[in-house]
């Protein structure tokens, strides 16, 4: 086509081609005639300068498949391939077009555009439109600038989308997006970037930038079943309700990254902490399938087994309901893994705000009488089991009370009327304080219920003590037994 400008329309000036009223469907027809031809000269264009090219709704299908390739052509309005089919593969370098509009367009083969500027810096809007497009084998963008917003709503690409050193000034879309592989290598998003729904085998972003402080990486309600995210610079990554089955979530150098996975579900996915930065990922009613809590056990254990707290800004504000589920998902999720270590500690921050829970309905007013008392029972039940036993997973609390029960009711025995021990009565004031050693004796036998009888209270403040020690004695051992039981079989 570059020897005979003559007969090309193509290589005509857009000056030419209104003095020859040349009329887009002149340059359609002019289209498929090169694609059919048997040259495969005519289907490389190169050097040329279009008003606009309107494609849409063709079928491209040449005589074979080879390459149909734009080189140096300058498209001031838009190249229309909406609605097209096009079984070639398409190659776009060195252009500069101001609309490409793919929407509900079928590429076949593979599509590769490089070293190429969309749109205009003077009028920032879409400049790449590939809503509802069907890319069949792969896309790959390299060395492009887009001087606008990039659309890729409910678009399919079968194997793999690939993003390379590209510069977005625009807002990206890719919602709903379905893919194989997509790749965002040394890629800037001057505004935020939109995955809301996409599901796909693998999503890797490496070195993904935003350079707006407001910018987001949104993934929410995506399905990945590999997700790694390296940035390169400050950044917001929300994955509520996402599902990511494997992957890496990384830290930039010299830069913080905050990743909000409210509602999200985790599998075996690498979270890139310290201590002091486990704060950067925000855990609020996320599912936990596989995530290797184990592996976190000392940045829990430094943060005192805190999984919700966030630096960044969340979607959704904290509820004692919500914390009291985030914790409930986090044991179930450790004890799936035979993480009993992790799983009980995360058990008792659950009973911890399920008290908090309990506190604010016997508060509030807008309940029934009846559901406020029956709160406030289940709120100091609660806080009595976690005071003596941790929920069953503190037997040290226990023991702790055990022989502060024992200790004290040795103390008192002699003080509240004495023992008896054979043919006298021990008290302080007879005996001194070598009485306690017959309060020890005497209370270490009552607590455990044995029952031997060769020394009892005195006096009935003694008999009252007794009793009380007795019945705390059998509940406490009950207690105690049944949180050792918890702690070995886990």
């Amino acid at each position: 086509m570059a020897a005979d400008h003559d007969r090309c329309v193509f290589h005509l000036t857009p000056e030419e081609r209104g003095a020859a009223d040349v009329t887009l469907s002149a340059l359609r027809t002019a289209f498929l005639a090169d694609v059919d031809a048997d040259d495969p000269a005519r289907r490389e264009y190169v050097d040329i300068h279009l008003d606009e090219l309107d494609l849409s709704a063709l079928v491209v299908d040449g005589s074979d498949v080879g390459r149909i390739t734009l080189c140096d052509v300058t498209v001031d309005g838009t190249l229309d391939l909406s609605g097209a089919v096009v079984r070639h593969p398409v190659h776009i370098r060195d252009c500069h077009i101001s609309q490409l509009d793919t929407t509900a367009a079928t590429f076949e083969m593979d599509v590769t555009i490089d070293d190429t500027v969309f749109g205009t810096a003077s009028e920032p809007s879409t400049c790449l439109r590939a809503r509802r497009g069907s890319f069949e084998r792969s896309v790959q963008i390299s060395n492009a600038q887009f001087d606008g917003g990039l659309e890729f709503a409910a678009c399919d690409v079968t194997r793999w989308l690939g993003f390379d050193d590209v510069t977005v000034a625009g807002s990206a879309h890719f919602p709903n997006l379905t893919f194989g592989t997509v790749q965002f290598v040394s890629t800037t998003f001057e505004q935020g970037v939109e995955f809301v729904g996409a599901d796909g085998t693998r999503a890797i972003f490496d070195g993904t930038r935003l350079d707006t402080a407001d910018g987001t990486l949104d993934l929410s309600e995506g399905t990945f079943d590999l997700l790694r995210v390296r940035p390169g610079s400050d950044l917001t990554c929300h994955l509520q309700d996402a599902t990511v089955s494997e992957g890496r979530l990384d830290q930039p150098e010299d830069a913080v990254a905050c990743y909000d996975l409210t509602d999200a579900t985790l599998g075996d996915v690498k979270l890139d902490c310290e201590p002091a930065t486990f704060d950067r990922y925000r855990f609020y009613r996320t599912r936990f399938d596989g995530f290797p809590f184990a592996s976190y056990r000392t940045v829990l254990r430094a943060n005192r087994w805190r999984l919700h707290e966030y630096v960044g800004s969340p979607v959704e504000a904290d509820t004692t309901e919500g914390l009291e589920h985030t914790y409930l998902e986090a044991k179930q999720g450790a004890s799936a893994t035979g993480d009993s270590e992790t799983a009980s500690m995360f058990f008792v921050r659950e009973l911890r705000y399920r008290r908090r829970r309990y506190a604010a309905h016997a508060r509030a007013g807008d309940h029934s009488l009846a559901h406020r008392v029956d709160a406030a029972v289940r709120w100091l039940t609660n806080g009595f089991l976690d005071l003596i036993a941790g929920y069953g997973e503190r037997p040290q609390r226990t023991l702790a009370l055990a022989v502060a029960v024992i200790a004290s009711s040795a103390l008192a025995y002699p003080a509240a009327g004495g023992l008896v021990t054979g043919d006298e009565v021990v008290r302080y004031a007879t005996h001194g304080p070598l009485a306690a050693l017959d309060g020890l004796y005497f209370s270490v036998v009552t607590f455990a219920t044995l029952g031997l009888g060769d020394v009892h209270p005195a006096g009935d403040i003694g008999r009252f003590i007794a009793a009380s020690e007795g019945l705390s004695g059998a509940f406490l051992t009950a207690v105690f037994v049944f949180s050792l039981g918890r702690r070995v079989t886990r």
